[in-house]
């Protein structure tokens, strides 16, 4: 018979191998859709309780800074020359060409159910450009900077205001723009934000290197 403490090996030896079995893996589809607060790949809640995909009323949150000083708020990467004083990055020839091709690839999912089309965006493309800029730069991939600057937060650190809600895809790795709204459609979070009724504009962002994108939308 088993020693007591050849018993109690045993047990946390099994429990080690369950417990590898089943620990959850990263998510291989390098994409990420959330509003103010959720985790990567799932779907929060809207304002009402119901299911928003994303949707994010616009009420400060805490950690929301004030209204921009321009050129000296957020990370140095959205200043072009990666230097605060200088102008925000805006998108090459290519980029923008890429960008209206991701609004019109998300116009003609929404459009072919019954959804209206939504409206180009300019304060939401500044923020969705500054965070892929933000994220090449520095290397990671969230929807919170290290600091903690939630979309939302982005939003009014560079100046958009007027909006009721907001939420945020973002990608990397997908080559080009069909490319990314496939698999923004084919993920469950993604898509809820592509085909949300509340959503009214939108802003789409690019930097090429990885290359890395993102959707910024809002209600109007």
């Amino acid at each position: 018979m088993p020693t007591d403490a050849l018993r109690r090996w045993l047990c946390a030896f099994l429990l080690l191998a369950l417990w590898g079995c089943n620990r959850p893996e990263k998510d291989p589809t390098r994409h990420s859709a959330a509003g103010a607060t959720a985790p990567t790949g799932t779907v929060v809640t809207g304002p009402t309780g119901s299911p928003g995909g994303g949707l994010q009323s616009a009420s400060p949150g805490p950690s929301a800074p004030a209204a921009p000083s321009t050129g000296q708020v957020g990370s140095r990467f959205w200043y072009q020359g990666d230097a605060f004083g200088n102008p925000l990055k805006t998108h090459d020839v290519r980029e923008a060409a890429w960008a209206q091709q991701v609004l019109a690839l998300t116009n003609q999912e929404r459009v072919a159910r019954g959804l209206r089309p939504l409206q180009y965006d300019l304060e939401a493309e500044r923020a969705a450009k500054a965070h892929c800029e933000d994220m090449e730069g520095r290397g990671f991939f969230d929807h919170f900077t290290p600091e903690g600057w939630s979309p939302y937060d982005r939003l009014v650190m560079l100046g958009a205001s007027g909006f009721t809600a907001s939420g945020e895809n973002i990608a990397f790795g997908q080559a080009t723009p069909a490319e990314v709204v496939t698999a923004w459609m084919n993920s469950p979070g993604h898509r809820a934000n592509i085909l949300h009724p509340a959503f009214t504009h939108l802003g789409v962002g690019v930097a090429r290197g990885r290359p890395t994108w993102a959707q910024v939308f809002t209600r109007r």
